[in-house]
């Protein structure tokens, strides 16, 4: 046949006499061994190892089914806090002579003895009378108090005395068949609402492609070969590894809005994920990681806060994080690892270096476990690089996560609606379980498409006890 000839899809060279392997290569009739024709592409539909915040919430079995599209939650504030000076003080208390004070608000009541956040040494005073509203708009309430002293000589702080200074409740004192008492403040629930998001996904496969074979085989979750070699089956095993990756990332990244529009003019909604949520936590940027840094952020949200029993606490990061996180455990440990024989193993020539650390127990009761998060080291959706290494910038993120208990008492949880997961097939010629041979149809094609729709999100119910660290950016 002519190489010329219409049909002809692939031409081989020439050669004359002396055979070598080049010609073969050249000739594509010598080829590098295969060892192995298993896809190492697997179905995620039952795995969930590559997304970490489903694993915890949803396989742990956090989760909160609703009937609606959003939801609200009340969260309690404290129920004290320290006022504010918003105008410097009158008077200096010394002789035993009294001090008007004007705070933000109107809580003190006559008794209350008071102290404020400034001077070398803490300072007590009494309400005496008080409060009444001060001149002009918005400026405060003036109280009248008394320096707890008896010496002629004390005074208030000159630090004390100036405007912005925070002035704290201690205890409330009174006299001898008196009629007053303290204050008692209230903390009045805030209400917080969110929204879940509609995620939606779909392939389509003509009636030759779905018969179609491959070179390759697949193999799913539990290690079984599908050893028929269709499209079919790696098309579905594709789509579903996207589909957890994608809603995945709906979770750590999605950002609140309700104005986008649709293409039938409803508006797409989304909820927020993870970092937008923890937005009003513990944030803090640094440049260099270290155990200080660590044990002074996490005793920063756990302070006063959470009782020291119950301290536990999850960052996830990127594998850049890992070894950041390890390099800083290295160092503060290094005057104990000399003799460590968890680093050093082995004997004469044979010995071996090595392991890494991935847990912290601090100070006070915290425990701090570190767990991987690919979606931070994901160079198809993580584009700015740090500038020596290479890498994403948000591989070195942690976020800080307080789950707080299992299923029902879970800070984090896993909201779907209920009934918000559906799956089908529209079906023309080619049904998902074949040729359609009598069926109806729902078109003329000979193909079908198969459309899963899920609506989810994730919630926090008490932020301040999460947060997170990010790597500073020049």
């Amino acid at each position: 046949m002519r190489a010329q000839s219409k049909l002809a899809v692939l031409t081989r060279p020439f050669h004359a006499n002396f055979t070598e392997v080049n010609h073969l290569g050249a000739a594509f009739m010598a080829e590098p061994h295969k060892f192995d024709k298993v896809l190492t592409r697997v179905f995620t539909a039952t795995r969930v190892a590559d997304n970490p915040l489903t694993a915890m919430t949803k396989g742990m079995g956090r989760t909160q089914e609703i009937s609606s599209f959003d939801w609200e939650w009340e969260m309690m504030g404290a129920s004290t806090r320290p006022l504010v000076a918003t105008a410097a003080a009158s008077g200096s208390g010394i002789s035993l002579s009294e001090i008007t004070l004007t705070l933000d608000e109107d809580w003190f009541k006559p008794g209350d003895v008071i102290s404020p956040s400034a001077g070398v040494s803490r300072q007590l005073v009494r309400i005496q009378s008080g409060p009444v509203a001060a001149a002009g708009p918005g400026v405060g309430f003036e109280y009248v108090a008394r320096l707890m002293s008896d010496s002629q000589t004390d005074a208030l702080s000159a630090a004390a005395q100036a405007a912005g200074v925070q002035w704290s409740k201690m205890f409330s004192v009174y006299e001898e068949g008196g009629d007053q008492s303290g204050s008692t403040t209230y903390a009045m629930p805030m209400k917080l609402r969110s929204n879940l998001s509609t995620y939606r996904k779909e392939y389509s496969v003509t009636g030759d492609a779905a018969n179609q074979s491959l070179v390759v085989a697949l193999m799913d979750a539990n290690g079984k070969v599908y050893k028929d070699y269709k499209w079919l089956k790696y098309a579905e095993a594709e789509y579903w590894i996207q589909f957890y990756k994608e809603k995945e990332r709906g979770l750590w990244y999605g950002r609140s809005q309700s104005s986008v529009a649709g293409a039938n003019g409803r508006i797409a909604r989304t909820g927020p994920g993870v970092q937008e949520l923890l937005e009003d936590s513990h944030v803090h940027f640094y440049n260099t990681l270290s155990e200080k840094l660590i044990r002074e952020y996490l005793l920063d949200i756990f302070f006063g806060r959470v009782d020291m029993s119950n301290r536990n606490i999850v960052a996830y990061t990127g594998e850049y994080g890992m070894l950041a996180f390890h390099q800083a455990m290295m160092n503060a440990s290094a005057p104990f690892l000399t003799v460590d024989s968890k680093f050093i193993g082995g004997s004469g020539s044979n010995l071996e270096f090595g392991g890494q650390f991935v847990k912290y127990r601090g100070p006070n009761g915290i425990t701090l476990t570190l767990r991987h998060n690919p979606v931070y080291d994901d160079r198809e959706i993580n584009h700015i690089y740090h500038d020596e290494l290479q890498v994403p910038i948000e591989s070195m993120r942690f976020t800080f996560l307080d789950f707080g208990g299992a299923k029902g008492d879970a800070n984090i949880k896993y909201v779907h609606k209920k009934g918000g997961y559906k799956l089908g097939y529209v079906s023309g010629l080619q049904t998902p379980y074949g040729a359609n041979k009598g069926g109806i149809m729902s078109n003329a094609k000979d193909s079908y498409t198969m459309i899963v729709h899920d609506q989810c999100g994730v919630q926090i119910d008490d932020v301040t006890r999460c947060g997170e660290l990010i790597l500073a950016q020049n």
